[in-house]
């Protein structure tokens, strides 16, 4: 029986990782012909109360105003996998001299289409340029 409830305790903490997850990773952003020499990564963990952090660091990314004209900054977008889901604006990404940027952000979403804009102002609240370094997430 002692035998048993060790296996039944091992059992619950394997199960619980697997549906609650420490971390989910580091995925590696698509590409874009607009900005063709930029890298993008998104570390994604899920959070003790279910939540998603998103750790972005993005390199070789131009500033805004050389792949858009008018525009000043990049923003960073996630859109839920449901049909009809708005993209909600997660913040402003700023690239330093090195183009290089880095930013975290967390969203409730499980499952997630994540990308930048290159914007006018990081107020936006409707992404109005091309969806730069794309990443989908299912969300396991």
């Amino acid at each position: 029986m002692m035998r048993l409830k060790k296996w039944h305790g091992l059992l619950v903490v394997v199960v619980s990782l697997a549906v609650f997850g420490c971390a989910a990773g580091t995925m590696q952003m698509g590409s874009n012909s607009e900005i063709p020499g930029a890298a993008g990564a998104a570390k994604l963990h899920r959070t003790k109360n279910g939540n998603t952090q998103i750790t972005l660091s993005v390199k070789h990314l131009a500033p805004p105003d050389k792949v858009t004209t008018g525009t000043s900054v990049y923003v960073v977008w996630v859109q839920g996998l449901e049909s009809g889901a708005q993209a909600q604006n997660m913040g402003a990404l700023r690239v330093n001299d090195n183009l290089t940027g880095t930013m975290e952000a967390v969203t409730p979403l499980h499952g997630f289409e994540l990308f930048l804009t290159a914007e006018a102002a990081q107020t936006v609240t409707y992404p109005s340029g091309n969806h730069l370094l794309p990443l989908h997430y299912s969300g396991s």
